[in-house]
């Protein structure tokens, strides 16, 4: 069986096409995604109905395991992944601190993705956690010009979880994507974007017990404004 599996059947009338890695077609018609440890033994990652899902499965089992030290060349969908899912996937925000409990939910695409829904509503919400907050901080900054600056916070609230969506899931973006990967290859948003680990200042306010640092980030919380409590 091939080990790769190619997006778009048919003739490609000489335009590239692009191949996705851990991807097997099976017997009964479905995708299969497996990863191959170093030794080159293969592990599968479910069965899927189509190649893109397994492609996507193979993608968060190789960031489950290996995190900010996998490549964009073994993934077939880097820029398809929110900061909010890479710090799910790996870390101590992982539902499972065993890898293998995290892959058992990866499996079941439907169960991960309801999962990480619910992980970005706490995240939105996580304002004492600096690493969540910097992603909420963040993701207004990218979109202080738009809409977002005169809804409220529960507007702002359902368009992070959104934005925290695997790309994979939206029909246009995997059109599009796909399209200029046959054109071009690998894109500037193939680039690994493993979130920055280190955390934002804290200044201690002065009355020396732990717990009552200011914490200050890009633009504040919506709740809190310019600061959180650490």
């Amino acid at each position: 069986s091939a080990q790769r599996a190619m997006a778009g059947a048919g003739p490609n009338n000489g335009i590239k096409v692009v191949q996705y890695h851990g991807v097997v077609r099976a017997a009964d018609g479905r995708w299969k995604g497996y990863v191959t440890n170093k030794f080159d033994m293969r592990y599968e990652v479910g069965s899927h109905g189509t190649p893109e899902e397994a492609a996507l499965a193979h993608d968060r089992a190789v960031l489950a395991i290996l995190g900010p030290l996998a490549t964009s060349t073994t993934l077939n969908f880097c820029a398809a992944f929110s900061h909010t899912e890479l710090r799910f996937l790996k870390g101590p925000h992982a539902p499972s601190q065993c890898v293998a409990g995290v892959i058992s939910m990866v499996m079941r695409g439907a169960v991960f993705d309801a999962a990480l829904e619910q992980f970005a509503m706490r995240a939105y919400d996580a304002h004492t956690d600096p690493e969540l907050a910097l992603d909420v901080a963040t993701f207004r900054l990218g979109n202080r010009d738009d809409a977002l600056e005169v809804v409220g916070c529960d507007k702002e609230r359902v368009a992070f979880v959104e934005a925290a969506k695997n790309k994979v899931h939206d029909a246009a973006w995997m059109r599009s994507y796909l399209q200029r990967r046959r054109l071009v290859g690998m894109t500037f948003e193939d680039e690994i974007r493993w979130p920055p680990m280190v955390p934002p200042p804290v200044v201690d306010v002065g009355d020396g017990f732990t717990g009552n640092e200011l914490v200050y980030l890009p633009y504040g919380s919506c709740h809190v404004d310019e600061m959180i409590i650490g």
